[in-house]
């Protein structure tokens, strides 16, 4: 996807237009508030003073050209889901909106929305899985109990292949990835993992697999 749409700036809107912005996309930002679209206007592609409820307007904004709307509209339910059944209207494919609990989480899926975020709950599961795994470097819980976990290759683990230590079979876990250390210290980028790779100290692995086989290995 190359062009996004941000409804609402509210911190988690926010985030994703500076994010957008230092990735390179295409962005359209609408909001309401004066003080929050003269934030934007160095940040995204197109920024525009609307109310999301004036549908006429919204329907000449989106167009069909956006291909990802995203949604944060604060504790403002209900426009937030007027916002989300326009956008489906509107036949945009991925409708992204940040819900304050489960009912509005509901009605959301109900009227179009294809992803339903909780950006502090998620935060916070993501820190408690770091905080929980010692040498843990990233976490990220994918869910149904399922997650994946950066770590740097353990000691006992240098000078072996990912072959020979066949984590599958002992621990029920899948090296995806490896990622090896530049000479001068900065980070290479993550290469597929390959079983007759020998680990070096520097290198730096991500595991996939069940959530508490994942808590075994990394505590």
């Amino acid at each position: 996807m190359r062009n996004f749409a941000i409804i609402g700036l509210g911190q988690f809107g926010k985030c994703m237009v500076e994010t957008l912005h230092g990735r390179g996309f295409d962005t359209l930002v609408i909001d309401v508030d004066e003080a929050k679209v003269q934030w934007a206007r160095d940040l995204a592609t197109k920024v525009v003073k609307a109310d999301v409820l004036d549908f006429p307007l919204f329907e000449e904004l989106i167009g069909d050209q956006i291909e990802c709307a995203i949604v944060d509209l604060g504790d403002q339910m209900e426009r937030s889901i007027l916002a989300a059944n326009y956008l489906h209207k509107l036949h945009v494919q991925n409708i992204v909106v940040e819900a304050t609990n489960v009912a509005h989480a509901e009605i959301l899926e109900i009227v179009g929305a294809t992803r339903i975020v909780f950006p502090e709950k998620e935060a916070a599961v993501r820190l408690a899985g770091l905080l929980a795994g010692r040498g843990r470097l990233d976490y990220f819980p994918v869910g149904n109990g399922f997650s994946l976990v950066e770590i740097p290759s353990p000691p006992t683990w240098v000078g072996t292949t990912l072959a020979e230590l066949n984590l599958r079979k002992k621990y029920r876990l899948n090296v995806v990835a490896v990622r090896p250390a530049a000479k001068d210290g900065t980070n290479q980028t993550w290469g597929f993992a390959d079983p007759e790779r020998t680990l070096q100290t520097t290198d730096v692995v991500l595991l996939a697999g069940n959530t508490k086989d994942l808590e075994k290995l990394t505590r």
